[in-house]
């Protein structure tokens, strides 16, 4: 169920830095924008970085991993919105709305940067490996996708609660599926 997995994906959501940014200047107003001289917090409160409560940011690639482990069910609800019913191969406004929230959670999961620890981000010499070459190219394919990596994580999360409420929707039995085709199998 949700509810187990939840807290997980939240810690991975709130330790990723695209998100940790925000709301370190926004809401804490720490550190403060280069340009600014002087700070607009009280003297009395101290950036203290990522220490204390903040030190969990540091577990950012142990729920990566969770993150990475729960993608392929969503996948798995594309699939099973185009076969749910049997006989049927059905595609509809739904499968796509499924399909591209589960594309945009892949990369925002794989731009990340605590997927180059498993990608070869420990490596120092790339032709020292057999298959080096193979490992550069997706290397340097991650580092490409990373430079958008914040913008994947502020619009996967705009897409994650759209297709919740456009689920929930159809679940109260809003008119608002159109199917595409139908085909029996």
């Amino acid at each position: 169920p949700t509810v187990l997995v939840l807290p997980f994906i939240a810690l991975f959501r709130l330790s990723c830095y695209a998100y940790r940014k925000d709301y370190h200047r926004h809401v804490f107003k720490h550190p403060m924008a280069c340009l600014n001289d002087e700070r607009m917090d009280s003297s009395k409160r101290k950036y203290s970085g990522e220490t204390g409560f903040f030190a969990l940011n540091n577990f950012h690639r142990y729920f990566f991993y969770i993150g990475l482990a729960i993608l392929p069910f969503f996948y798995y609800d594309f699939y099973t919105s185009m076969f749910y019913q049997g006989g049927f191969f059905i595609f509809r406004i739904g499968s796509i709305v499924i399909l591209a929230n589960a594309l945009l959670l892949t990369l925002w999961t794989v731009s990340c940067h605590a997927f180059r620890h498993l990608i070869g981000g420990s490596v120092d010499c790339y032709s020292c490996l057999s298959h080096g070459s193979g490992v550069k190219k997706l290397f340097n394919g991650q580092s490409f996708l990373n430079l958008y990596h914040e913008q994947f994580a502020f619009v996967s999360l705009l897409v994650v609660v759209a297709v919740d409420l456009y689920i929930r929707a159809l679940v109260a039995g809003w008119p608002v599926d159109f199917t595409f085709f139908k085909i029996a199998i």
